[in-house]
């Protein structure tokens, strides 16, 4: 016998009570309804589960397991034609399952379901220990998270630093395989131009005594239309020029020649390891460099160095200080200025300053100047890494110092401080 059969029925005082509880219950849901679809009552719940049905349909659409035509289907019969789980929605984003009860009548079909309350209860339980757990998750992920940013910000700085260091890697690679190309077309070239001016010298003796010749052994019709020629072809005045073109020639391939010498110093690949080299000389190659962005900006350029300083160092890394050193001096001074590049030594160190006649830089920013990503460009127009990668390429390759100074509106110095060598 089953459980429902020792149920007995309410008093008959408390059958509206009940009646309406069931009326309004959202956890129930009930609903008689015609063969044709047409619902001819809904209790709460029903009423908000057909809710899904597509709009322009009627409203037994939204049975989608079994589907109300299979239901209706069903001979009339006094016992129910389904018992089961019974799916309703919209057949897409909305879906609920009931555990529902169907009985078919002569024209009517009376559909009960109701959500199982055991299983929700259960799932509920269940969803209270999730929340718990990922409670206890996101505690332990916000931990991690700030661990990873400081990480990632330390990665960030050292994946900068390690790029700009390829990028000027790469520019001395660029540079010393772009002056080697060079250097070897240039003394070809050189070569031919000499060639060219023998040349072009025994030519024109060849035509001045084709010129006697005539006037020698061809009369005077031979002679006039001689004089023509040399005065159609503009003969006298291509003589004397060709020891112009040829000065000239000869002046543009050694410019050419000593900037290819100044970039294979400033590159200095063979150069990794530290090495005595002339102070002068590096900032002179490095100055090549930096030229163009100085003369672009009306910028005058004096270097007091005395040619017999000689420093251990590591030749490369130092032209990379130099050549930050001036490009920030350029970007500075927008309107024009003066920069001075003045070195001095003592018995073991020696003493560099740059100085320029900028506008200076304000007191905050001189505290952060050397601090990896700090700029005072605008966005996109600097890295904020230059003066960091200066800062340890003196302290930490050279046991060096390098400090600014400055005061607004009058300008700013670097002054660099460097062992003559590694005892020092």
């Amino acid at each position: 016998m089953k459980e429902r059969d020792h149920v007995k029925a309410p008093p008959a005082e408390w059958g509206h009570h009940i009646r309406n509880l069931c009326h309004d219950s959202r956890a129930l849901a009930i609903g008689l309804f015609r063969a044709s679809g047409e619902p001819l009552y809904l209790n709460a719940g029903m009423t908000y589960l057909l809710a899904a049905a597509p709009s322009d349909a009627r409203r037994t659409e939204a049975f989608i397991n079994p589907v109300f035509d299979v239901l209706i289907s069903k001979p009339p019969s006094g016992n129910p034609v389904f018992e089961g789980m019974l799916t309703i929605g919209d057949g897409k984003a909305v879906s609920r399952t009931l555990s529902a009860t169907v009985w078919r009548g002569p024209t009517e079909l009376l559909v009960a379901g109701e959500f199982d309350v055991m299983e929700l209860d259960r799932l509920n339980r269940q969803l209270t220990d999730y929340n718990r757990e990922i409670n206890n998750l996101q505690r332990k992920l916000i931990k991690e998270k700030r661990r990873l940013e400081e990480t990632l910000a330390e990665l960030r700085e050292t994946q900068a630093m390690l790029i700009q260091s390829e990028k000027m890697n790469a520019l001395g690679q660029l540079v010393a395989g772009v002056a080697h190309e060079i250097n070897n077309p240039l003394a070809y070239v050189a070569s031919n131009v000499h060639s060219l001016k023998t040349a072009f010298t025994d030519i024109a003796q060849g035509y001045e005594e084709l010129e006697a010749l005539i006037d020698a052994v061809g009369g005077p019709d031979a002679s006039a239309k001689k004089a023509g020629i040399r005065e159609d072809h503009d003969i006298d005045f291509l003589f004397e020029d060709i020891e112009d073109l040829h000065r000239a020639t000869m002046g543009g391939l050694d410019r050419v020649k000593k900037i290819v010498t100044d970039l294979r110093n400033f590159s200095r690949l063979d150069e990794a390891e530290r090495k005595q080299v002339n102070l002068l000389e590096n900032v002179n190659s490095t100055l090549s460099l930096a030229d163009p962005e100085l003369r672009k900006q009306g910028i005058e350029t004096t270097v007091d160095i005395d040619a017999d300083i000689e420093l251990d160092c590591y030749p490369a890394l130092l032209n990379q200080v130099f050549l930050n050193l001036m490009i920030n001096a350029a970007q500075a001074m927008e309107t024009g200025g003066e920069l001075t590049i003045r070195a001095e030594e003592t018995p073991d160190r020696v003493r560099m300053t740059f100085s320029d006649t900028g506008p200076g830089i304000p007191p905050d920013a001189l505290k952060s100047i050397f601090n990896p990503f700090f700029t005072t460009k605008p966005v996109g127009q600097g890295t904020g890494l230059g003066l960091s990668i200066a800062y340890k390429i003196i302290t930490d390759k050279h046991g060096g110092d390098i400090r600014a100074v400055s005061k607004t509106k009058s300008g700013a110095v670097f002054q660099i401080d460097l062992p003559k060598s590694p005892a020092s």
